[in-house]
Parts: structure tokens; C-alpha cells; sequence
């Protein structure tokens, strides 16, 4: 247990929701997307896959913490079929001692925090906090809550292992670019262009982020598409085709057959599957 508490005084975060996802059922991607003003925590239950965060991919696996920052853009991909069992803690007002408001983590302190031979307890300790949000009374609620100032520090005590690397330069190109892509997504992007705005060789460019990634740009900038198509399906009333247009396709119908094929449902049928999940709350 952390010796302090991290927490800015008087400025306690805000847990705004607890969402599990089981493990094995089949797999619906949630890809690219970021979060404008809620950090997230997720906790690794169980499968194993890639964690791919502001442009850096790190494998993770059962016992791992993965932080992400307010305005992270962010992924978790399953190395199978299957989906990996994760619980997701969404936070909001974030100010912890030493760094910037909406902030879990710097890059070079990493993004995944393995609990080692932790795992029951904080396995046992993430699910009483579902179980108590799931409540929806007052009363859970107020619990979840004290008991999520609990796990956070915990949560933040463990240390980063191996996979936190000093950055490259490969890996600071990497970031550049997809926070370029981050930006621009919805426009016309080519490797040229690209390569222009960054003042680098495009191919050099376009080798040095795939090897980092496991992403060409370009499929990049799809699948930051179709995470931010996602949160506008998950927390609008926009249709599939204004989402479209909002995302950069004049095509509904092109925009429905990626969707469909990066995320594995079409974006309507996604809609409803969400809000069947979440028990018709919305949330990102």
C-alpha cells in the first residue's frame, strides 16, 4: 500500500464509471480514440495482446494496470479472436501531486503497471467496485467511490517493468505521427502529406511507424476514424450517415463497410450493442 495519498488536497477525482468486459465472448474492437476531459484505468484480467498508446505498442497481459491520460489516444487489441477481460475504471477530475491536471502518468514513467503477485487481491478488490457501482443506489455508489480512492494509489505504487523503454528515436518519429494523424484524421491524409507537415521522407516515415505500430499510417488514420465514429455513436444522436461526414467519408456506405470491418459489427448494430451493454447508458 502506498505510503501517501497522491491526490492534490481537497481535489479528490471523481470515479464516473466502472466498465467490465468479459473475457472470451467474441471480439468488438475498440479502436483509436481518446478521451477530452476522463482518464481511464484498466485493470488486465485476463487474455493477452498489445496496448497501444500515443503511438507506442506494449504487449500486455493478466495483472497488468494500463493508464491512460485525458486526451490519450488509445487502443487495447486482443492477440486472438477472442476478447481479453479487462474492468475500466473512467475518471474524471484528475489532479494528482507533481503532475498536470488529467494526468495518471508521464511517457517515459509507461503506461502498463504490473501487479505481480497482487493479482487476487487487486482482481478481488476491482470486482466488489463493479459490483457496487452496478448497485446504481446512492449508497454503492458512495462505496465504489471510497474504495476507488483506494485502488488508485495502489494501483499507481506499482512500478513500471521492462516494457518501459527510454523513447528512440524511432519511437519519438512514431509519436509525431500519430499525433499528426491524431489531429488531421478526418481530412485527406496520403504519406506525402504527411511527410511534408513532419519535414521527413515519407517512405522512412511510413517504415519507422509500422515497425513501431504494427500500423501503416494510413491504416492508422482508419482506425482513428472509426474509435472517434465509435464515441460519436456511443454518446450521440447523430446518425450513421452524418457520423460518416463528420468522420471524413462522403460514402455512408464506404464508411459502413470499413467500420464493419475494423470494428466487426456495422456501426448501427454497434449502437445497439453498446447501449444493451451499458443498459442503455451512454458513456465513452
Amino acid at each position: 500500500m502506498p505510503n501517501q495519498i497522491p491526490f492534490v488536497p481537497n481535489r479528490p477525482p471523481t470515479l464516473l464509471y466502472i466498465t467490465p468486459q468479459q473475457a472470451n465472448g467474441p471480439k468488438v474492437n475498440r479502436v483509436l480514440h481518446s478521451h477530452d476531459s476522463v482518464c481511464e484505468l484498466l485493470f488486465v484480467n485476463a487474455g493477452e495482446g498489445t496496448y497501444l498508446i500515443n503511438g507506442i505498442n506494449y504487449p500486455i497481459f493478466p495483472g497488468d494496470f494500463l493508464l491512460t491520460n485525458q486526451g490519450d489516444l488509445h487502443e487495447v487489441q486482443s492477440a486472438t479472436h477472442r476478447e481479453i477481460g479487462t474492468i475500466c475504471f473512467g475518471i474524471g477530475d484528475l489532479a494528482l501531486r507533481g503532475l498536470p491536471p488529467g494526468c495518471l502518468t508521464l511517457a517515459e514513467d509507461g503506461f502498463v503497471r504490473p501487479v505481480g503477485g497482487k493479482y487476487e487481491q487487486i482482481y478481488n478488490l476491482c470486482q466488489l467496485l463493479y459490483e457496487q457501482m452496478k448497485l446504481g443506489t446512492s449508497q454503492g455508489k458512495a462505496i465504489a467511490h471510497h474504495l476507488f480512492l483506494a485502488l488508485l494509489p495502489l494501483a499507481l505504487s506499482f512500478p513500471a517493468d521492462e516494457r518501459k523503454e527510454r523513447q528512440t528515436e524511432s519511437m519519438v518519429m512514431a509519436n509525431r505521427v500519430g499525433q499528426y494523424i491524431a489531429v488531421h484524421y478526418a481530412e485527406p491524409l496520403t504519406l506525402e502529406q504527411i511527410g511534408e507537415a513532419l519535414k521527413v521522407s515519407p517512405y522512412h516515415m511510413a517504415h519507422v511507424f509500422k515497425e513501431v505500430t504494427g500500423f501503416s499510417p494510413i491504416q492508422y488514420a482508419i482506425r482513428r476514424r472509426m474509435g472517434e465514429a465509435q464515441n460519436l455513436l456511443i454518446s450521440t444522436d447523430f446518425s450513421a450517415a452524418q457520423i460518416a461526414v463528420m468522420v471524413g467519408y462522403d460514402s455512408a456506405s464506404h464508411f459502413n463497410s470499413i467500420f464493419k470491418r475494423v470494428v466487426g459489427l456495422p456501426p448501427v448494430r454497434y449502437r445497439q450493442w453498446y447501449l444493451e451493454m451499458m443498459r442503455g447508458k451512454r458513456r465513452q
